[in-house]
C-alpha cells in the first residue's frame, strides 16, 4: 500500500501503536486513528503517540471496542499474553465492561461516511468478525482492511478468516497478496 500525506488510517486493537511507529518510520502525515479497549495498551499507546510524534501525524485515540452492536460488554483481559478480547479467550487476568460501537455508527459520530479511509487494520484476537458486520455501509469508504484471521476465537481457537474473507468478498474486496 502506498500511502499519501493526509491519507486516513484506523487501527482497530492499536495496542501499543506499532502501526502508528512505522508511520513515523515513513515519515508520512497520516491522519492516524486509534481504537483501544486495553487499559494498560492505551495508556502506552498515549505516551508513544505523544513522545514519538515527530512527523505531524494527526492522531486521535478511541477507548472502546468495536463490533456489530452498540452496548456494553465483558471484556476478558489478558495483556500478558495480547490475547484481550470480548470473546473469553483460554488465558486472562481480569476482566472489566467496555463499550462497543459499530464501525457504522463510529462513522457517524466522526463524520467519516464520506471521507476515503485508506486502511483500516483489525486485530481484535477473535472478534475480527463482528467488527466487519458492525459496519456494513463504513466499509464502502475503506480502499484497504488488513485483519489478523488466524486461530484465535474463544476458547476453541477458531479461525475468523471464513467468516471476514467471504463477508469483504461479497462486499466487492479482492485478497491481494
Amino acid at each position: 500500500i502506498v500511502f499519501e500525506d493526509n491519507d486516513i488510517v484506523i487501527d482497530c486493537g492499536a495496542n501499543y501503536g506499532d502501526l502508528f511507529l512505522y508511520f513515523c518510520f515513513l515519515k508520512n502525515s497520516i491522519n492516524y486513528i486509534a481504537i483501544e479497549p486495553g487499559k494498560d495498551e492505551l495508556e502506552t499507546l498515549k505516551r508513544n503517540i505523544k513522545d514519538l510524534n515527530q512527523f505531524d501525524i494527526n492522531s486521535k485515540i478511541y477507548n472502546f471496542a468495536l463490533g456489530n452492536e452498540n452496548k456494553e460488554a465483558r471484556f476478558y483481559y489478558s495483556p500478558i499474553d495480547a490475547d484481550s478480547s470480548i470473546i473469553k479467550p483460554k488465558n486472562f487476568s481480569s476482566t472489566y465492561r467496555v463499550m462497543i460501537k459499530t464501525l457504522d455508527t463510529f462513522f457517524n459520530e466522526e463524520s467519516l461516511n464520506n471521507k476515503k479511509i485508506k486502511l483500516l487494520k483489525l486485530e481484535a484476537e477473535g472478534f475480527e468478525p463482528e467488527i466487519i458486520y458492525g459496519g456494513k455501509e463504513a466499509i464502502k469508504n475503506i480502499e484497504y482492511i488488513s485483519a489478523d484471521l488466524g486461530p484465535e476465537r474463544g476458547l476453541k481457537k477458531e479461525l475468523t478468516l471464513p467468516d471476514v474473507t467471504n463477508f469483504l468478498l461479497t462486499n466487492n474486496f479482492k485478497i491481494k497478496s
